[in-house]
């Protein structure tokens, strides 16, 4: 399998040697808006410079570069692992119709871990609503982290908005000056010193708390979350893929 890793920060860097250790995959170039150190493999800031051709490219860059790397896969027919955050609603429709054309795979969070927090919370977040319970979302990163709240705070969310059908997002309650409603879920973000991602469900009823939490102890399983999401896009057709589709 042939990759180009987008993206050469922390996680970039991540991904590129784990790339370099697969036996069944080679990386044949990295893009990036800038390199603070030279890559054995070619390198280049623009796709539109990149004449290699790749099957899968794996990006952990910047929402700025979508348009970039949509027109290089869709000439090209490569596959797509978005692991950016921060996407607005325009691209995120942009990426929806690339998927027509093309297998992408798109997710705020790679691990199998978070994967399986939504599983659990499809099974029981109505029930807990109906029974009265408040549902809280609070999310810790690093203080490098740009976007607020994460996008794995807000894919919590939607499926939880799947499941119950009749929530509202609440990111500031200082601008409210009114009691929690019933429907509203609480999405809070932290941030501070070098977190790598931790992410926790509350469901406060009558004198109990149950939560349920994800802690990201290193950026590994991000790392191999995205290897694990190119394998798994190699047999599928064209369509948008995530965490609840893919596997």
């Amino acid at each position: 399998m042939k990759v180009i890793v987008y993206g050469y920060g922390l996680m970039g860097k991540k991904v590129a040697n784990k790339v370099r250790s697969q036996n069944d995959m080679d990386l044949v170039a990295v893009v990036s808006y800038e390199f603070d150190e030279k890559v054995p493999e070619k390198s280049y800031n623009s796709l539109k410079q990149c004449e290699e051709k790749a099957d899968v490219i794996i990006d952990f860059s910047h929402p700025n570069n979508l348009d970039d790397i949509l027109s290089y896969a869709l000439t090209n027919k490569t596959k797509l692992v978005l692991a950016t955050t921060g996407y607005n609603d325009e691209q995120l429709t942009k990426i929806k119709e690339a998927a027509k054309q093309i297998p992408i795979f798109q997710s705020y969070n790679t691990s199998y871990g978070v994967q399986m927090v939504t599983k659990i919370l499809r099974q029981v977040a109505k029930e807990f609503y109906q029974a009265g319970y408040d549902i809280e979302i609070l999310e810790k990163h690093h203080n490098q982290k740009i976007d607020a709240p994460s996008g794995t705070a807000k894919l919590l969310y939607e499926v939880m908005e799947e499941e119950i059908g009749e929530t509202t997002a609440v990111t500031d309650r200082s601008s409210l000056h009114e009691k929690r409603k019933h429907e509203q879920i609480g999405i809070q973000a932290m941030r501070g010193g070098t977190i790598f991602g931790e992410h926790t469900v509350m469901f406060a009823g009558i004198d109990e708390i149950i939560e349920i939490k994800h802690t990201a102890l290193s950026k590994e399983v991000f790392v191999q979350g995205a290897i694990s999401a190119a394998y798994a896009l190699i047999d599928k057709d064209s369509g948008l893929y995530t965490l609840k589709s893919l596997y």
